[in-house]
């Protein structure tokens, strides 16, 4: 349980004036926060948009894992975790 991800720390873009996180589009069609390094942070998108240190800075964060639900089948009906999925789709 203690090796879910290869890396305990990620990286993040933050726009300095605003302090929101920065998302850099990828190829597999999605949004990615979460970086390995911070020059993978730093050239993640390929015009350079934040590659100015004085515009946008690299955070550090520290991977931490909290148990929800121990068990969370989707193939147990009587599970809670189903019914609150369950719930969420249906709304």
């Amino acid at each position: 349980m203690d090796n879910l991800m290869e890396h305990e720390h990620v990286y993040r873009i933050v726009d300095r004036r605003t302090g929101e996180h920065q998302k850099v589009y990828s190829r597999a069609y999605h949004d990615v926060y979460d970086f390995d390094s911070p020059e993978s942070a730093r050239h993640a998108n390929c015009w350079g948009i934040h590659a100015d240190p004085k515009q946008f800075k690299i955070a550090k964060y520290r991977v931490t894992f909290e148990l929800i639900e121990d068990e969370c089948d989707e193939e147990k009906e009587n599970n809670d975790c189903f019914k609150r999925l369950q719930r969420r789709v249906l709304v």
